[in-house]
Formats: C-alpha cells, sequence, structure tokens
C-alpha cells in the first residue's frame, strides 16, 4: 500500500464511536474537543489507478470519499475536469479547472510517443538507426541521464541530412557534411559542442559494427573548434541577500534546507535531492555525498551555521513514522529530482522579481567557490571539496574579485618596500658568487735553501 506521512481518511460511515466531545451554540467544536471518529468499512481506495484497500476502523470524518493516501487524492483532484484534446490520441485530457488549455496530453505515454515522433520523425530512413543506437550501442557509453541530449542531437543531424542535404546513405556523409552541419547549427545560434561528441561516438560505434567503411567523418582538429571561455557566475552579497529573503519568506523549510546547503556546500542541485538522513553528522557538521555524482565519486563537505539551523528545524516537522529516509520528498514520499526542485524553486520565487524570480541553483555553487577562494583556501583544497575532475572545470566557477586583487597587489607591494629600506640584498652577480664559491688559493711555500 502506498504510504504517506499523514493519516488515512474514510468515507461511508456505519456507526458514530461514543465520544465525550461537545459542540458550542454555533455547531462548532471547541478549539479543546475533536469532533467523534467514524467506524468505516474496508474500501477500495477511489484514486485512480490505485488498488489499495483501506483497512476497517474509526477514523476522522473529513471527506466523503476515500483515499489511501494524499498522493492519490491529488491524483484524483487533478483528473476530476475535461481540460483538453490530447494531441496524441485526439481523446479527452483530463485535470483541474487551472489545467484547461495547458495539459495536452491524456497520459505521459502519450505525451512521449507525441515527442518521440516529433524529434525522430523528420529523420526519415534513419530513424530505425538512431532507435537501435538509443536501444544498444549507447547504453554502454553513456549514463541514463544523458540519453535525451543524444537522441535529440542524432535526430537534428539526420534531419539535417534528409531535409538540406537530401542523403540517403550512411556511405554519403563525410567530413564536409559535418562542417556544413556545424555551420547551420551556428546560423540557429547554437553556442555549444555536445553534438560533436555524440556524432563522433555514434560513427565510431557504427565502424565497429562493420557498418560504414570509411574513416570516421568527425575530424578532432578540424571541427572541435574552442569556444570562447565561460566565465563564473556568482551571485553578489546583495543579490544572495534578497534572494534568501524571499526563500525564507515562502516558509517551505525543504526549499531553505535546500539554498542552505547550496551556498554553505556548493553542491549539486541533484546531490542535494539524494541526501538522506544519515548523511549528516551533526558531531562533525559534515554532510556526506554519495553516489551518483557527476563524476562518479564520493566525498565529504564540511557545513556551517544556516544549514545547521534549516536541518534541525526540517527534522523537527518530519513525522517519526515517516517510512522514507530521503531528507527531501514529496507527499508521495518519493525523493525529488533536479528538475522538480528547480521547477519548485521557480514557482515559490516568480512572485518576488529581480533577483529572485530567475534564481538558478546551479548558481549557488559559482558563488561558494569564488567566495572560498577569495578569501583565502588553497585551489587544492577548494577541488577536492568540490568535487571537480580537473581544473580547468573548477576554473569555470572561480571569479577572482576586484577586492582580491587590490588587497593583494597592496600585500605584495608592501612587502616590496619593507625589503628595500631595510637593504636586503636579495641577488648577488655571479661574479661575486664564483668569488664566494671558489677555493681560497694556496699560499706559497717558503724557498728551499
Amino acid at each position: 500500500m502506498e504510504q504517506s506521512c499523514s493519516n488515512i481518511s474514510g468515507t461511508v460511515a456505519k456507526q458514530p464511536q461514543p465520544s465525550s466531545t461537545s459542540a458550542n451554540n454555533s455547531g462548532r467544536f471547541t478549539a479543546t474537543h475533536r469532533p467523534p471518529k467514524v467506524y468505516f468499512d474496508a474500501t477500495p481506495c477511489e484514486g485512480p489507478g490505485c488498488s489499495n484497500i483501506i483497512p476497517a476502523g474509526y477514523y476522522a470524518p473529513q471527506r466523503s470519499r476515500s483515499f489511501c493516501s494524499t498522493a492519490c487524492e491529488n491524483r484524483d483532484f487533478k483528473t476530476k475536469y475535461v481540460v483538453g484534446t490530447c494531441l496524441h490520441c485526439g481523446g479527452p485530457v483530463k485535470g483541474s479547472k487551472d489545467q484547461k488549455g495547458i495539459k495536452k496530453f491524456c497520459s505521459n505515454e502519450h505525451k512521449l510517443a507525441f515527442e518521440t515522433e516529433r524529434v525522430l520523425g523528420p529523420t526519415s530512413i534513419f530513424r530505425p538507426l538512431i532507435e537501435e543506437y538509443m536501444r544498444t550501442g549507447v547504453v554502454s557509453m553513456y549514463r541514463e541521464g544523458t540519453f535525451p541530449n543524444v537522441r535529440v542531437s542524432l535526430a537534428k543531424f539526420f534531419r539535417f541530412v534528409v531535409q538540406t542535404e537530401h542523403i540517403s546513405a550512411l556511405e554519403s556523409i563525410g567530413p564536409a557534411v559535418i562542417t556544413r552541419f556545424i555551420a547551420h547549427e551556428h546560423e540557429r545560434g547554437l553556442t555549444g559542442r555536445n553534438f560533436l561528441g555524440h556524432l563522433s561516438t555514434l560513427f565510431g560505434w557504427l565502424i565497429s559494427e562493420q557498418r560504414y567503411n570509411k574513416p570516421n567523418p568527425v575530424i578532432p582538429r578540424i571541427h572541435n573548434q574552442r569556444g570562447a571561455p565561460t566565465s563564473a557566475r556568482p551571485y553578489s552579497d546583495k543579490d544572495l541577500a534578497a534572494i534568501w529573503a524571499a526563500v525564507e519568506d515562502t516558509g517551505n523549510l525543504q526549499l531553505m534546507l535546500a539554498f542552505a546547503i547550496g551556498e554553505e556546500c556548493g553542491l549539486r542541485i541533484g546531490e542535494v535531492c539524494n541526501l538522506r538522513l544519515g548523511d549528516f553528522d551533526s558531531a562533525q557538521q559534515t554532510l556526506f555525498v554519495r553516489l551518483p555524482t557527476k563524476n562518479m565519486r564520493t566525498r565529504t563537505v564540511p557545513y556551517h551555521d544556516k544549514v545547521k539551523k534549516y536541518l534541525k528545524l526540517r527534522l523537527g516537522s518530519r513525522d517519526p513514522q515517516c517510512p522514507t529516509d530521503h531528507v527531501f520528498h514529496n507527499r508521495a514520499l518519493h525523493c525529488h529530482k533536479g528538475s522538480h526542485l528547480n521547477t519548485w524553486f521557480r514557482n515559490a520565487l516568480r512572485q518576488y522579481g529581480e533577483p529572485a524570480s530567475t534564481f538558478k541553483f546551479h548558481r549557488l555553487r559559482h558563488t561558494w567557490a569564488t567566495r572560498l577562494m577569495n578569501n583565502g583556501m588553497e585551489l587544492a583544497v577548494l577541488k577536492e571539496l568540490g568535487g571537480w575532475e580537473s581544473w580547468n572545470s573548477m576554473q569555470k566557477y572561480i571569479r577572482v574579485l576586484p577586492s582580491t586583487i587590490r588587497t593583494q597587489y597592496e600585500s605584495a607591494y608592501r612587502d616590496l618596500q619593507e625589503r628595500a629600506t631595510s637593504h636586503e640584498e636579495e641577488t648577488i652577480s655571479l661574479v661575486d658568487f664564483a668569488l664566494i664559491a671558489a677555493p681560497a688559493a694556496p699560499s706559497p711555500s717558503p724557498a728551499t735553501p
């Protein structure tokens, strides 16, 4: 049975349970009394697609229908009205009143089928190849979360091959086609180059399967042109304070704790969502970042006062009987994904204006790294805490602030002046060094008679 941290509510009453509660003149129960519980027979959950049975017993008379959990009740509410026509099958789309004209599909399966047809349909005769590659060849080469990006990259390329180049055979695809595709993507305003790696891997797989008898058409020295380097995007202290004020104003402890972890620990949003209760060490004030991570390595990161405060508040608000050990979860007890938490932040902060309305969680990682580096942390230590694989990847998160440049310049110049006034010689000439290092000449011995 699907479980929840809240009580189960029933429906059809059989007989009242004796109670000593009383009502006031208005017919409402006083604040010091509870309404009498009512006996309910065992009944199936009325939630859409749920087969759970609610056991017989006494429950508070809260609703006229039966649901085994808040999640089932929410699903029922969201499928109460017809709000549109499915773009895939043409059938009715059910949802809540505020989804009229917004919800376009009757199920997630139909949404996926529609999007698949929209993306892969224009690839024509190359569609079976893409589907086979995504089903077999790509499985051992990419992580699961990368699959959608790979599919989109291949779909764009083969759509270009079919519609612009009018090519219908793999053997007709050469380096010149790759070059024209890059130019086509640049004209559309695309700046990323991940699709080149996706294409190179595809043709490498085809060559290994002996289905493409030419060298790989993606030539690194020609096609992998280095773009403009990306720079760090930390929040200023003023903007960070304004965003935090908006997050605090929402009153949502999960959002406040997630923000505090991003600010004080620099975790990626997926790492935040994956945190469990046992990952926090309150004695050492550290948290353990478990797998999966971007580079598939675990690490331990210290936290400070803000995380300590809101972790305590979050744990104090949890039901002790809650069966999940995820720190961040929804009402159905499922842990959040990074995209879900981003959407939650966006919906909660959109009413507050700039900079809160455009808040990006990943910029907290930029802010964290920039702050620590500008306050004297060694780069090797920062690299370990942040979980970066290379110095180049870490460099994209760090910005040297003008105040740091000025402070260190003044400090270095002050040291130079102190050395100059103390008349200390920093260097000696090669001649002087030779005279110091040369062995003393032997004194002439007295002449013998």
